[in-house]
């Protein structure tokens, strides 16, 4: 049984709670998700994915730091969930709430529905103030205010990788479709 910590936009290893979460528990995925129908929406440019690109290359240095390989894989979030889960049962799902776009929303519900099929806890901490999905706000200040006061989550120091996966290269902004756009001065 593997704990999967996937990385979506939050490409750290410091105050990372769903990643503290699973090393506790261990053996521990480091899963980064490439989806290259995220990266075709309209709002998504080759300058964003470059910059993404780097941060993923920071996350890999850091997780090796803690004894953990980062995983690449390029496609479908839950085509990707399931052959991981063929291959070695997962025992727990850990990700940051992602607060994006609908794109992501929708397939966030589409993963939620496929962990409950597998009867795999899903366990998604906030990482910002804002609350998804939030049917009521009339209590949304005293909700952010203890959120944004609460004290950082530890970075582990060490934990367990999960063995037998393969490491794939991250795609180039080309090949997921991405018109070249270069930002110069950044």
């Amino acid at each position: 049984m593997v704990q999967v910590v996937w990385f979506k936009r939050d490409l750290r290893v410091q105050d990372h709670a769903p990643l503290a979460a699973a090393a506790k528990v261990g053996p521990v995925l480091p899963l980064l998700i490439i989806e290259p129908e995220f990266w075709a929406a309209p709002d998504m440019a080759a300058r964003h994915y470059a910059f993404f690109a780097e941060n993923a290359e920071s996350l890999r240095a850091d997780l090796a730091q803690l004894g953990l390989t980062l995983i690449t894989k390029t496609g479908d979030a839950i085509e990707i969930l399931a052959a991981i889960h063929a291959q070695t049962p997962i025992s727990a799902l850990h990700s940051h709430m992602e607060t994006g776009n609908d794109w992501t929303f929708q397939r966030d519900k589409r993963v939620a529905a496929w962990c409950d099929r597998q009867a795999i806890q899903w366990h998604q901490p906030r990482q910002f103030g804002v609350v998804r999905p939030f049917n009521n706000r009339d209590k949304w200040a005293s909700q952010w205010e203890d959120f944004m006061t609460a004290p950082t989550v530890d970075m582990p120091t060490q934990a367990t990788m999960a063995k037998g996966f393969d490491i794939e290269a991250m795609p180039d902004a080309a090949q997921l479709g991405l018109a070249e756009d270069p930002c110069p001065d950044r």
